[in-house]
């Protein structure tokens, strides 16, 4: 009984770690990119739309992963609401827990 206890608790550690260290998940890289385009300065993003992740590969010479990043995201400029179409190759890293979009 112990010796099963102990591989219950391995195997629990073990899908823990590798659920943590995978590519971000679609909503994570969601999240991540609005907050580029925050930080870039280009305005205040009211919404992103068909927001899709794909191709990710790990990154060479850097942390995290390089992924196809396609959808809609929407700024208010000026009051206005801009649509900005997006169809860019990003890296996707964690930072302190927090994933992050780079574009370079």
């Amino acid at each position: 009984m112990k010796n099963a206890w102990i591989g219950l608790v391995a195997l629990t550690m073990a899908l823990g770690l590798t659920a943590c260290s995978g590519k971000p998940s679609s909503d994570n890289a969601k999240e991540a990119f609005v907050r580029l385009l925050k930080d870039s300065g280009a305005g205040q993003v009211t919404d992103v739309q068909n927001f899709e992740l794909t191709g990710c590969m790990e990154a060479e010479g850097a942390e995290g992963y390089r992924c196809d990043t396609r959808g809609q995201a929407l700024l208010n400029i000026q009051g206005q609401q801009v649509p900005i179409p997006v169809s860019k190759n990003l890296r996707y890293a964690k930072a302190n827990g927090t994933w992050r979009a780079y574009a370079k």
